[in-house]
């Protein structure tokens, strides 16, 4: 993918919802379709990016600060525990081999949790996708307008455990001061606004009384 050495993986948290819900705006229509196998609303999109967040293990890829690909993990409750994944690309990165990594994190993360495989719905018409699935060596099957697959996974590796603690609490650490960032611009944002709001308040012209 472009500017590998410029972009980074980080999980994303509750707070990041808008982040994510921006990215997932930010997909073609038929990017939408293809990435919920239906239309969806901007409105749609930001319930969605929360629930996510608040439900899921959602983890990102940024590339100069923007959110160019993410994939959703959620593991079932029950036995034997399998796992459904989605992914979603930035349309600028699209064919660049964003989506192959992410199905590959998908993958590790799932065997950390003890999920023995990871399942994917996708429209018949998302070559792209199919693609990343076949290339993770999972059949496809068609039924209707949609596609099936079944990803493996390996079994867990505890030695790569250490490394995906590192890695949340790295991500947490980097949330945390975007958030902060963010806020702070906003501050900044509201106080230089405010100057204006009142000048202008006291240009109004004065009605006169006889």
């Amino acid at each position: 993918m472009p500017g590998t050495t410029r972009a980074y993986y980080r999980r994303l948290f509750p707070w990041d919802a808008d982040r994510y819900a921006a990215h997932l705006k930010a997909l073609t229509p038929q990017g939408r379709r293809w990435r919920f196998c239906g239309t969806m609303s901007d409105g749609a999109l930001e319930e969605h990016a929360a629930r996510a967040l608040d439900t899921g293990h959602v983890e990102g890829c940024f590339l100069d600060g923007k959110l160019i690909g993410a994939f959703e993990l959620f593991i079932d409750p029950e036995p034997p525990g399998h796992a459904q994944v989605a992914l979603s690309v930035d349309p600028a990165q699209a064919g660049q081999g964003l989506g192959t990594e992410l199905i590959a994190r998908a993958r590790r993360r799932a065997s950390l949790l003890g999920a023995p495989e990871i399942d994917l719905t996708m429209a018949g018409d998302n070559l792209a996708m199919i693609a990343v699935a076949r290339h993770a060596g999972a059949p496809i099957v068609r039924s209707g307008p949609e596609v099936g697959a079944t990803v493996a996974v390996p079994p867990p590796d505890l030695s790569r455990l250490p490394a995906a603690i590192a890695l949340d609490e790295a991500s947490l650490v980097q949330s945390l001061s975007a958030a902060m960032l963010r806020a702070g611009r906003a501050a900044v944002a509201r106080a230089m606004a405010r100057p204006a709001m009142l000048r202008a308040a006291f240009a109004r012209p004065r009605i006169r009384t006889a």
